[in-house]
């Protein structure tokens, strides 16, 4: 077990974050680099890849990889984020580029497209304390490039690598054993298929990334797998990289790993009849690229490489809606890779754990907008402090005032809380009831409204 220690910000703040990095409606939390971490490519100038998440015991935790191995901490309260252990991979250091990691039933695959590596499974049961690896073997498998599980059915897929597309039982995590290898099996495979980069599944329906279209593919016998949809060419097609479908099975969201190439919205209700209904882009550059896009919900989260960590609204997918963004690489875009390789969004927090290349882990936040403006010129208030365990003080610069309404909002843009300031100069605010989160404090009304963003955290 790897001694724990916390992590510090290397006095690189919120604040001093926050004004560096572009963003709309989302701010960071905490940042984790290693420059000790061994480079990978030295083009890519790579030391991070995939990034997952795991919550147990009201704790939760994010989980990315690196050019060494896998990287666990606690970011229960992420100002005061821990790592908790590391795990070698088989295979490290120059040469390695991906890794890339699933949870099921407690249990944490991982596989690597590089060097002579294996399949790992790791069991959480232990986190905080340690993480213990199960089974690490390259019997199964060598090398993948991606794996998605199905959890409903206890099945592991496999893209690329060694074994190319293939199933495996994992109803004991700690002995996974292979179903099919299907480019072996399958003499059809190569040329209706061939390569596939990523999948996504849902009880049994694999959703395929390969490369120059997606298959739909029905895997409920896998001895005798059924295409039945396809999508092999579409308006700005690019190298078919991943995808997502949302939670009630209605809309698809897929990522051409080419650059300027958008992200596409794909009517899903009818694999047979796939079509594409809008399409998302950062509009930042056109050598930005969308990698890797996950739903919650009617959300569409990307990590973006060059832009960051970005967010729309596809309740109405004819016209999605720009949510927010954070960029969490300076490097400026160019016909290469830099920046964002994975986002995962499903923390009970509602948190949003992000991986990039060159600097590493991301814990972010996204603020609902408010429609809130701060005035114009110098503050005439003082809100501090802005990382509180509940108590925050309100202090006017102004000689003369009358009464003035203060509003506490959440992250929802929800009222939760409402003072009056007198005509006193400062005053004292409880907040110690509240949830754990990120608040706006606004003081005054119309074109006098002052506004202050407030962290509150019960960790002392």
């Amino acid at each position: 077990m790897l001694n724990r220690f916390l992590l510090l910000f290397v006095m690189i703040g919120v604040g001093d974050i926050a004004v560096a990095q572009d963003s709309l409606n989302v701010h960071h939390l905490f940042n984790w680099q290693d420059t000790t971490l061994p480079i990978g490519d030295g083009g890519l100038q790579n030391r991070y890849n995939e990034v997952w998440g795991y919550a147990a015991n009201g704790r939760e935790y994010a989980i990315i990889g690196s050019t060494t191995g896998m990287h666990f901490f606690d970011v229960t309260e992420p100002t005061l984020t821990v790592q908790v252990d590391h795990v070698p991979g088989r295979f490290g250091g120059a040469g390695l580029v991906h890794r890339d990691m699933r949870v099921y039933a407690d249990h944490l695959f991982v596989v690597c497209d590089e060097g002579p590596s294996s399949l790992q499974v790791m069991d959480l049961r232990y986190l905080p304390d340690s993480v213990h690896v199960v089974y690490d073997d390259n019997t199964l498998l060598a090398r993948a490039h991606n794996i998605e599980i199905d959890t409903v059915n206890a099945r592991m897929y496999t893209c690329g690598g060694s074994s190319q597309f293939s199933i495996y039982s994992i109803a004991d995590p700690a002995s996974p054993e292979l179903l099919m290898d299907c480019e072996a099996y399958f003499p059809w495979w190569s040329n209706a298929i061939g390569y596939v980069h990523d999948c996504f599944v849902r009880d049994n329906i694999v959703w395929l990334n390969d490369q120059d279209a997606l298959h739909v593919v029905d895997f409920n016998d896998v001895e005798n797998p059924v295409i039945i949809g396809a999508l092999t060419s579409y308006p700005d097609q690019g190298y078919n990289h991943s995808g997502w479908m949302n939670d009630v099975g209605t809309l698809y969201v897929m990522a051409d790993e080419t650059h300027g190439s958008p992200l596409k919205l794909i009517d899903a209700t009818d694999p047979l009849d796939l079509n594409i209904i809008s399409t998302l882009t950062s509009g930042v550059d056109p050598t930005s690229i969308a990698h890797n896009p996950f739903f919650t919900g009617d959300r569409v989260h990307v990590a973006y490489y060059y832009d960051g960590y970005w967010l729309w609204d596809a309740s109405n997918p004819e016209l999605p809606e720009l949510l927010g963004y954070y960029d969490t690489n300076l490097a400026p875009n160019a016909n290469g890779f830099r920046g964002a390789w994975g986002v995962y969004p499903y923390l009970p927090s509602g948190n949003i754990l992000v991986s990039d290349l060159q600097t590493g882990l991301w814990v972010l936040a996204y603020d609902a907008p408010t429609g809130i403006q701060p005035a114009s010129g110098p503050p005439p208030f003082r809100i501090a402090p802005t990382l509180t365990t509940g108590s925050i003080r309100v202090q006017t610069f102004k000689e003369e005032h009358t009464a003035l309404p203060i509003e506490v909002i959440n992250a929802t843009g929800a009222i939760v809380r409402s003072f009056t300031l007198a005509a006193v100069n400062s005053m004292e605010l409880d907040l110690s009831d509240l949830a754990d989160g990120s608040y706006l404090i606004t003081v005054g009304k119309g074109s006098d409204r002052y506004t202050q963003r407030v962290i509150k955290s019960s960790a002392r």
